[in-house]
């Protein structure tokens, strides 16, 4: 529990969720009090963990899931909690970090192109600590494992009642909460605790799921999902030694494209081949895409799919298309009905997904194989119901056509073909994680937020996707008005950060995300280099002396 203070000391920085968000806004605040001479006291920080596998890591990056079973999606070089070319003195980059292990395990060399999501969880906590290290005594970091149920704002700060009836008086709260917990989807509700049935591929529970799987010689499996988690399960069973058939299911059976192979040398000098290339050799950068000057929603999606098929038959990669329309997304949800902007993105997320980025070789290579050999099918459907049939799981779908359409999803067709029956041993739920706050489309699991929706003192976001906070994290109630102690970032702040102006850690200029890449490590990075730049004066201000005219001391913030 924090430390008892005295009534004239400073309430403590609380980051609720250990996870990637919290750790990196903890590492950044760490380096401002590091730099700081203003401070009078050392500043006391709370970090709230529920579950202490995912320390430093979260669902994604934590020590849930088995090593090496699960890899990131793109290379080591890509992947960095610091804005390019800003690393500190003295940490290192993921890609030394790697090569420092790879020199007394040179087998972890191939981890630079096909880095594993835990050995970055580790790669983070290893800068926690050294970002400790550097702020010395100036900070005190506490970590407790706690669930934060209740948050209520005070006159000077924030007071949170934990699970386990443990009451925290905060000076501000962070909310780093990441993803809600993973639920089973509503047709699968009836199977939602059988064992033969997974919610989510990466938690403790699962790596029992899946021993027992690769342990049942011929055993059929259902992944539900085609998107970057159902990769992710296929290749661990395949990797563990699954000898079973695997069938993949999801209403357009999109599917990222894989980097290529590539020679360690040759990723250490360029890149992952098939990666984007740099803009300066990308001729259609130059100018703003035609969209732009679209006037209605419907001109503006047809004039992206013209553009889009246009620039890809030329030899643009979709991951290059996209990567540069992001930056004119704020000025799109500026100039449209957000409504009918939030339909569309609802409506085409795997598509604007699959195309946005691609998957490391590793992950294409193993898929790519097992498909061949058909341990892999591939099924384009809309699933119905998954319930049980004795000692099988029955799967209840109406088989598509596999067709791509920019538009929103499920219009009736008279002439749909009727439903159809798959039988499996077991099925695993890989359609990702929700960020939806909105109670009227959503349930939200989490109490925190639960609390926060239903008394009006958080708001979901107009694109479906986390909560409204201002430009500077500030969270926002449902009539818009801003807290003056609880900030958001991290997956939360995901719509906010798709649509909003910031300047991009990982390259010059500024834009939103498209999708969900605003959730990925570059944009929540985003979101935390802008909230710690402009707030750290603000949310260390406690432990400064007031001045002869009673305002506390600023220290100066550098901007990125």
């Amino acid at each position: 529990m924090p430390k008892r203070t005295t009534p004239n000391a400073p309430k403590p920085l609380v980051i609720v969720g250990g996870g990637f968000a919290g750790s990196a806004v903890l590492i950044h605040t760490l380096l401002k009090i590091a730099d700081d001479d203003t401070l009078t006291a050392p500043v006391n920080i709370v970090m709230l963990e529920r579950k202490p596998e995912q320390l430093h890591g979260g669902l994604a990056y934590g020590k849930a899931p088995e090593y090496r079973k699960h890899n990131l999606n793109i290379g080591s070089k890509r992947v960095t909690p610091f804005a390019a070319g800003q690393v500190p003195a003295g940490f290192p980059t993921f890609v030394q970090y790697i090569e420092d292990k790879a020199r007394k395990n040179p087998d972890l060399e191939q981890c630079l192109t096909n880095p594993p999501r835990q050995m970055f969880g580790d790669y983070v906590d290893h800068l926690v600590s050294l970002a400790l290290e550097k702020a010395g005594r100036k900070a005190k970091v506490e970590t407790l494992y706690k669930s934060a149920e209740e948050l209520k704002e005070t006159k000077s700060g924030a007071r949170i009642e934990c699970s386990d009836g443990t009451t925290i008086k905060a000076g501000h709260v962070i909310l780093a909460t990441g993803f809600q917990d993973a639920l089973a989807p509503k047709f699968a509700r009836a199977v939602e605790k059988n064992p033969r049935f997974l919610d989510t591929p990466y938690s403790l529970k699962a790596n029992r799921f899946f021993d027992k799987v690769v342990a049942d010689k011929g055993a059929s499996v259902l992944i539900i999902g085609t998107g970057l988690t159902a990769m992710d399960t296929a290749v661990r069973l395949v990797k563990s030694g699954f000898k079973g058939t695997i069938s993949m299911m999801s209403r357009r059976t999109l599917m990222h494209k894989p980097y290529k192979p590539t020679p360690i040398q040759e990723y250490r000098e360029t890149k992952l081949r098939g990666e984007p290339r740099p803009e300066a050799q990308l001729p259609f950068t130059q100018k703003p895409p035609a969209f732009m000057r679209a006037r209605t929603v419907d001109a503006l999606v047809a004039s992206a799919t013209r553009e889009f098929i246009k620039l890809t038959n030329e030899g643009y990669t979709t991951e290059e298309v996209l990567n540069y329309w992001e930056r004119f997304v704020p000025a799109v949800a500026e100039k449209f009905p957000k409504a009918d902007l939030a339909r569309y993105l609802g409506a085409n997320e795997a598509l604007i997904t699959t195309n946005r980025v691609g998957v490391t070789p590793d992950i294409g290579v193993i898929i790519g194989q097992a498909v061949e050999r058909g341990q892999i099918k591939l099924k384009s459907g809309t699933i119905h119901d998954v319930h049980q049939d004795g000692d099988k799981m029955v799967c209840e779908f109406t088989p598509g056509d596999g067709k791509l359409s920019l538009g929103p999803a499920n219009r009736f067709n008279a002439f749909a073909p009727r439903k159809q029956q798959g039988v499996h041993d077991y099925v695993i739920s890989a359609m990702g994680n929700s960020v939806n706050y909105d109670p009227e489309r959503a349930e939200i699991r989490d109490p925190l937020w639960k609390g926060l929706i239903e008394d009006g003192k958080a708001a979901p976001h107009w694109t479906k996707m986390g909560v409204a906070v201002d430009r500077n994290f500030a969270l926002l109630d449902s009539d818009g008005q801003a807290s003056r102690h609880i900030s958001v970032i991290g997956a939360p702040v995901a719509g906010h950060m798709m649509v909003t102006s910031y300047p991009y850690p990982e390259k010059p200029g500024s834009g939103g995300r498209i999708g969900p890449p605003a959730m990925s490590v570059a944009g929540i990075t985003g979101s935390i280099l802008s909230f710690v730049s402009t707030e750290y004066g603000s949310i260390t201000a406690g432990y400064r002396k007031e001045d002869k005219k009673g305002a506390r001391k600023t220290p100066k913030v550098s901007a990125r």
